[in-house]
């Protein structure tokens, strides 16, 4: 038992970052029938840039022993994004592939790199 536990904390932000990959996929990828959400102007792009901000903070940490993944995992994240829009856009009853959506979550993983490079990256180390 105590192995396990060892080893789940071994890897805690591995089983964090896969987990809200899980999680931001089944939630982009979910019907919004019936769901009420907030109507301010921007609203939607606001909560898309901070999923994608997060996404990114996590998987930075998780694979903090890496050196140079930085690009790689920014292009991911922007792919990724681009890929639930376009599933939304295509496959998925209620819900709407938006350019501008793929472009918060752009920038949300764009800006999550650029805040673990000047404000986390010290204090996880």
């Amino acid at each position: 038992m105590q192995k396990l536990i060892k080893n789940i904390s071994k890897h805690k932000y591995l089983i964090i970052a896969v987990g809200y990959t899980l999680w931001l996929t089944a939630v982009s990828l979910t019907p919004l029938d019936g769901i009420h959400l907030p109507s301010f102007r921007m609203a939607d792009k606001i909560v898309h840039f901070f999923l994608y901000f997060f996404f990114v903070i996590f998987w930075l940490k998780a694979l903090s022993y890496f050196s140079y993944h930085f690009l790689s995992l920014v292009i991911i994240a922007i792919l990724w994004g681009i890929i639930i829009e376009f599933i939304q856009g295509n496959f998925i009853p209620g819900r709407s592939g938006d350019v501008f959506d793929a472009l918060a979550n752009s920038i949300g993983a764009i800006s999550g790199i650029m805040f673990y490079k000047v404000y986390l990256e010290k204090r996880f180390k």
